[in-house]
C-alpha cells in the first residue's frame, strides 16, 4: 500500500507541476500524461488491491448471505478465495509472461518522450500475484465474517 500511496503523491505533484506550467509559462510538462497513464495509475491500482480487500474495501453483495453463513467451517468463503485465487494467479501469470517479453524487447512508448513502457507492465502480475497470495491464504486461514466483527474493526 505505501507504494501505491507513493504512486498517488507523485501523481497529484506531477499534475499540479504540469498544470502550473501550463497556465504560468505558457508550456506543459513533456510527456507528464503519459508519466501518469502508463506508469502511475497502473502502480496506483495494483498495488492498492490486496489492502483493498484485505481491509473490505471492494464491493460485495450479499445476495444468500442468511444461506450462505450457515454453511460450517466458511466453506463459501474458503471455495470464493480459492477461485478468485486461481483466477488472479493465472492472471499474474499470463501478464508476467507478457512483462518478460517486453523487457527482452525493451519496449518504449512512441512520441515526444520515448518513456521505456516495458517497466509499466511490472506492476499488473506483482499486484495480481500478491492478490493471489493474499486469497489462498485464506482459503487455509479465513478470517472472522464480516458481519461478525464490530463496526469499524476488521
Amino acid at each position: 500500500m505505501a507504494v501505491a500511496i507513493i504512486s498517488i503523491f507523485v501523481m497529484m505533484l506531477s499534475i499540479s507541476a504540469d498544470a502550473l506550467s501550463r497556465y504560468l509559462f505558457g508550456s506543459p510538462i513533456t510527456g507528464q500524461y503519459e508519466f501518469t497513464q502508463f506508469y502511475l495509475l497502473v502502480i496506483l491500482v495494483f498495488m492498492a488491491l490486496p489492502r483493498t480487500y484485505i481491509i473490505g474495501g471492494h464491493i460485495r453483495l450479499k445476495l444468500l448471505d442468511q444461506y450462505r453463513q450457515k454453511i460450517p467451517f466458511s466453506l463459501s468463503e474458503r471455495c470464493n478465495a480459492a477461485l478468485g485465487g486461481i483466477a488472479f494467479g493465472a492472471i499474474a501469470y499470463i501478464s508476467g509472461l507478457e512483462a518478460v517479453d517486453k523487457f527482452v524487447n525493451q519496449d518504449k512508448l512512441f512520441g515526444a518522450v520515448q518513456f521505456p513502457i516495458y517497466w509499466s507492465y511490472v506492476w499488473v502480475p506483482l499486484g495480481c500475484g500478491l492478490m493471489a497470495l493474499r486469497l489462498i491464504y485464506e482459503v487455509f486461514a479465513p478470517p472472522l465474517r464480516r458481519d461478525d466483527q464490530p463496526e469499524g474493526e476488521l
